[in-house]
């Protein structure tokens, strides 16, 4: 017998199984009852045998797993994360060096983004949105970051599978805004000092690379002498170019998101998370986005922890788990909702087959087909075929590992992505990375009414990483130029586990240390 009767029909369930609460005192239930009712945790049980008097009636489901919080990621790009692994070309120590001077990363990267996302058939755009949701989903993440802040054909798309902390559905929760690339010196007092003080979480990227522009735009936040546009509302992502004694100021932020393999993949480095940790910061783990960082957080605990025990154990496994829950919780403000097993939170959970050993490194091990089951608000959303039961009806069956899944995928209402299967968006993606260079053909020349018609329904996608004025034009006209010499891209697995390809492709990465290359 599954779990439930329909994917969103039952008010009330109990889970039975070893319970990681990772609240503040770091509670752990060996076997436990986790009480749901409607969005809400019920109640948390020590002992199954004593149920609130509300749930006596309810018939408990023996997991026979770990519950743990759904996961949070305050670091990706996610309309990005359709694109193939990035065979880096050489070593950067600069983000804008390969962002604004590398021939191959517009070729590879930017133009094709552009292309798939900006088509005049709105199913590319769209299926982008399904794709890169799910791959969060699938790696146990219930709240993502990286959606872009300032255009129209982003947020319009992500309305209702995981939480986005940009553009959340629920308004018990503050929307964070943020800026990907560098503010200019003159503009930290226009727009990053007023956007502190909106009192919401803001997010920028600081100090990307390893050479002294990085860290100036650290500098940079003296907008006045004696004053920086530093506070709880900042949360600071990648900050590779600080030295120990910045993050002495930089720890009156509200955390820093940390990136490593990205970092170690574009740039040899990555942050030194242990004058960080001296300093009392909080930190968050992010995997980036495809082209460069990890699958999905469980893919990033694993880089984590190895740059850890390479620096002499600097973080303990709980430490790390709370990486991706408590902390970017607490970093967000969203603490009081998220980022433990508490009663009265939100029903954001996470289920891993088995309950031995270690509960913090069974979490950091973890695969995605060691995913019994993530469910969102109290309703599942993907999980083993067997231990939930969809409604046919909702039902999407997918494989990971050789294993059998289903996905819930359905919206009430009118959301943009009704009636599209994960199955139906990778099709959709495959087809049109393996046609890119006619698509790019194909793309509507600024002036046309095909273009005048994107820009006005906003049915393309936004990708913050190259955004400039008149950017959209830019890309339509380079986009065309680049036609005849763009080449077809593969459209990689969904997860790591059914990804032969990428741990070799990681390793032969011309910019990662050999401790690294050793471990993965």
């Amino acid at each position: 017998m599954g779990m439930f009767a329909t994917a969103a029909g039952v008010d009330r369930y109990v889970l039975i199984g070893r319970i990681v609460t990772m609240d503040a005192a770091g509670t752990v239930h060996p076997r436990g009852a986790l009480c749901i009712e409607r969005d809400r945790i019920a109640a948390v049980v020590a002992d199954p045998a004593h149920l609130p008097d509300d749930f006596s009636n309810v018939t408990p489901i023996e997991t026979k797993g770990t519950i743990y919080p759904g996961l949070i990621e305050l670091h990706n790009h996610l309309s990005y994360n359709f694109l193939p692994l990035w065979t880096v070309p050489k070593r950067y120590t600069n983000r804008n060096q390969w962002r604004e001077h590398e021939p191959d990363y517009q070729t590879s990267i930017a133009i094709p983004a552009r292309i798939i996302g900006s088509n005049t058939d709105p199913d590319y755009a769209r299926s982008i949105a399904r794709f890169v949701e799910c791959r969060s989903l699938l790696g146990g993440t219930t709240t993502t970051q990286g959606l872009s802040s300032s255009g129209t054909g982003g947020k319009k798309w992500y309305q209702g599978l995981t939480r986005n902390v940009e553009a959340p559905l629920d308004p018990i929760f503050p929307a964070a805004g943020g800026q990907t690339l560098d503010y200019r010196p003159a503009e930290i007092a226009s727009e990053l000092v007023p956007a502190l003080k909106k009192d919401r979480p803001f997010f920028y990227h600081l100090s990307e690379g390893t050479d002294a522009d990085a860290r100036q735009r650290y500098l940079d936040l003296e907008y006045v002498p004696g004053s920086w546009a530093i506070d709880g509302d900042l949360i600071t992502i990648h900050c590779i170019a600080l030295q120990t004694i910045d993050f002495q100021r930089v720890a009156a932020a509200a955390g820093m998101v940390w990136s490593p393999l990205s970092n170690l993949l574009l740039y040899g480095a990555t942050a030194d998370v242990a004058a960080a940790r001296k300093a009392g910061m909080k930190i968050a783990l992010g995997s980036d986005w495809s082209p460069s960082g990890s699958k999905n957080l469980f893919g990033e605990l694993k880089i984590a922890r190895i740059v850890s025990d390479h620096a002499g154990g600097l973080f303990s496994n709980v430490e790390l788990a709370r990486m991706v829950t408590s902390t970017p919780a607490a970093m967000l403000g969203w603490d009081n909702q998220l980022g433990s097993l508490v009663r009265g939170k939100k029903a954001d959970l996470l289920v891993l087959e088995g309950a031995v050993d270690d509960e913090y490194d069974q979490l950091i091990r973890a695969k995605e087909d060691d995913v019994l089951a993530v469910v969102i608000d109290g309703r599942p959303r993907h999980g083993r075929m067997g231990f939930l039961d969809f409604d046919a009806t909702r039902q999407e069956r997918i494989v990971i590992g050789g294993k059998d899944y289903s996905l819930d995928l359905t919206e009430q209402g009118s959301d943009p992505l009704a009636g599209l299967s994960l199955a139906t968006a990778i099709a959709k993606l495959t087809d049109g990375l393996a046609r890119l260079p006619d698509l790019a053909a194909k793309a509507p020349a600024p002036g046309t009414r095909a273009f005048d018609l994107i820009e006005r329904e906003a049915i393309s996608i936004d990708f913050e990483l190259d955004e400039t004025p008149g950017d959209f034009r830019h890309f339509q006209t380079m986009a065309l130029a680049a036609a005849p010499t763009l080449r077809p891209l593969p459209m990689a697995p969904i997860t790591a586990v059914d990804d032969p390809d990428f741990v070799p492709a990681l390793k032969a990465n011309t910019n990662i240390p050999d401790y690294l290359r050793n471990a993965l």
